[in-house]
């Protein structure tokens, strides 16, 4: 069906606002194909351009197009979704970035890592985020906490980037002023005079090899570009320099923004978080947001979650355990991770561990990080040939599809009753016998779990029941014997409880499978719902 015997391509997914019906918009597509010189080709083979819709959203509700529903104005065939859009992973992968909902199930099923994220560099070159990336860390600073004083001429600075590519460095990051905890800040003049001309050195030494730049200031960003550098990576995540991300969005160079807070004189006084995993995510959207306003791509942004940048000795450890978490809940962008030879290792291998002993350690911690990840990550470190091998053997571990089947839920006996833990309550009552009626507003947060488009009234949905479980074995029971327990009509969303997954920290939690033609008729599918849906209701 499909040309295999072809080069590599570029796809991407767009979301776009628009006056045109989906007849005039697929016109409007085909002569901007026209005009940037498409030429008539094979059937799903190499083409120069090609533009589809692949999602038509009217309001909260989803568009279907399709043989038996034509627009008989249009000369042109178009059936919306696209009808090959569930066997295609290069579309779905950057679809699931703006609708993750749709999107992961259908990859999930499709179980295939052949199309792979990749970052624009400029000048026709990119980032191809196919494995572990390795950044290796070249400063030109006299004061670095571990290795300052040791590059600060020129052409050491050029042979030690030589020397890291030749051990496996896929990125040289270059840095003119020491951030380390305490660290005063250096004259702008400085930091400039120290990068300007290592950069112009490795980038003749070092034609194709990707370098970025380690600083917080725009106009440090702008010069270390105009001498060579591809990337800019930000300590301060835009906070220092107001003028940071208009400079990097105007420049369309990538943008790594780190988690931290104020500077590095003050960064650990600034320690106290509500929730920490819940506050780093949020800030980070928040800066991921404001980068976007700024003019700097989607695609563009690699996020860094900002090991020992206001964070104590266990907070460090924290995110390290959580960083799939972290990426899920920042929707699977390239994350960028550099615990390397940093002081929460210390205390942990002992003070009598100098920095450059501190190696094996931070392989431990930047491979714990990306166990569960996507492959894809970016690992910045110091020693790149230990940093190189793990990561080639921790990549090489997760593309392995098993052939056993993923261990059943633990059988009931296994989870102990809980004798204090109430029978499963009603907690509501649509017709309102027991006063605790429900308004929209109390249904979306679940149907939002389902579709970002979905609501009550566009659903058309009424509600039957739905129960709350504090214990293990009443939920479980409760899943045999109840068969609708949520939402349900003649044609929409039945959703039945599917078994007891685990227990929460406050509740018992059910993983729940829909069997339904999905919104505006997407799709006839069995899927299981990427997230869990607990079976409690606000009351209104």
């Amino acid at each position: 069906m499909y040309v295999t015997d072809q080069n590599s391509f570029l796809n991407a997914v767009v979301k776009i606002d628009t006056t045109l019906k989906p007849h005039d918009l697929l016109s409007s597509l085909k002569d901007i194909e026209k005009n940037v010189g498409r030429t008539p080709s094979i059937r799903n083979g190499p083409r120069q351009l090609d533009l589809d819709i692949l999602l038509y959203l009217s309001g909260s509700s989803s568009l279907k197009l399709n043989e038996t529903n034509p627009d008989p104005s249009s000369p042109l065939p178009l059936e919306i979704p696209h009808p090959r859009i569930e066997e295609r992973e290069f579309v779905l992968r950057p679809l699931a970035d703006l609708f993750p909902s749709y999107a992961l199930p259908l990859l999930k099923e499709l179980n295939s890592d052949e199309a792979v994220r990749v970052i624009p560099l400029g000048g026709n070159r990119t980032l191809k985020m196919d494995r572990t990336r390795v950044m290796g860390i070249l400063n030109v600073t006299p004061d670095s906490f571990s290795d300052g004083g040791e590059y600060d001429d020129v052409e050491l600075a050029v042979e030690q980037a030589k020397k890291m590519v030749d051990l496996g460095a896929d990125i040289i990051d270059v840095g003119g002023e020491s951030t380390r905890p305490g660290a005063p800040s250096v004259p702008l003049s400085t930091e400039i005079n120290r990068i300007e001309s290592v950069i112009k050195s490795v980038r003749l030494a070092l034609p194709t090899t990707p370098i970025s730049i380690d600083t917080r200031n725009s106009e440090t960003a702008k010069i270390a570009v105009n001498a060579g550098a591809d990337i800019v990576n930000d300590v301060s995540g835009g906070s220092y320099d107001p003028k940071m991300m208009s400079v990097v969005g105007s420049m369309k160079v990538p943008y790594c923004i780190m988690h931290s807070r104020g500077t590095p004189e003050t960064m650990q006084s600034l320690t106290t978080y509500d929730n920490l995993i819940e506050d780093v995510v949020e800030e980070l959207k928040v800066k991921g947001e404001e980068a976007k306003r700024n003019g700097i791509y989607r695609w563009s942004l690699i996020y860094d979650v900002g090991i020992g940048f206001a964070k104590g000795f266990e907070q460090n450890l924290e995110v390290i355990k959580e960083g799939k978490r972290i990426g899920e809940k920042l929707g699977n962008p390239t994350l960028l991770w550099g615990a390397s030879r940093k002081g929460f290792l210390r205390t942990i291998l002992g003070d009598d561990v100098p920095p450059k002993d501190r190696d094996y350690g931070t392989v431990a911690a930047h491979q714990y990080a990306i166990q569960n990840a996507e492959v894809g990550q970016i690992l910045r470190v110091h020693n790149v040939e230990g940093t190189k091998h793990a990561s080639m053997v921790m990549d090489a571990i997760k593309r392995v599809k098993s052939s056993s089947p993923p261990p059943s839920t633990p059988p009931k006996e296994s989870r102990g009753t809980d004798p204090s833990a109430k029978k499963p309550t009603e907690i509501c009552d649509p017709y309102g016998q027991n006063g605790l009626p429900l308004s929209p507003q109390t249904v979306s947060p679940l149907l939002n779990t389902l579709h970002p488009s979905w609501s009550l009234s566009t659903c058309g949905l009424k509600l039957t029941r739905i129960f709350e479980c504090e214990d293990w074995n009443a939920a479980v029971e409760l899943s045999k014997t109840m068969g609708n327990v949520a939402f349900n009509n003649n044609h929409f969303p039945k959703i039945t409880i599917k078994r007891v997954l685990g227990r929460s920290k406050w509740k018992d939690v059910v993983e729940v499978e829909m069997f339904t033609e999905v919104l505006g008729g997407l799709s006839y599918r069995d899927f299981e719902i990427a997230t869990y849906i607990d079976v409690e209701v606000e009351r209104k």
